[in-house]
């Protein structure tokens, strides 16, 4: 494993915060069909730009992408766990009205 230092350390380590409070984001969504709770999608800036899609009137995709090489094992195996609990959530998806033709 290559040791990273300065500016691709910082990087690295704001990519995986970002990572981490989208995980954060959909284990409350998943668990909000069961019952209310509170969603932190100000958390970073990932989370909070995506609001919309995840959360809101909207359907969304995700693409999982895994490694089928015996090195990346644990990364692909992280990989699909985070897909099969995206997978739960449940977005109910309403037609949006134009209030204009209704006048």
């Amino acid at each position: 494993m290559a040791k990273v230092d300065g500016e691709r350390l910082r990087e690295g380590c704001n990519i995986n915060k970002s990572l981490h409070a989208l995980g954060n984001v959909i284990n409350s969504l998943v668990e909000s069909t069961k019952k209310k709770k509170y969603i932190p999608f100000r958390d970073s800036k990932l989370t909070f730009f995506l609001k919309d899609s995840l959360g809101g009137n909207s359907k969304t995709k995700l693409l999982a992408n895994i490694n089928p090489c015996r090195a990346y094992l644990g990364d692909t195996l992280s990989t699909l766990m985070f897909a099969k609990r995206a997978k739960i959530i449940k977005v109910r998806v309403e037609a949006n009205e134009n209030i204009a033709d209704n006048f």
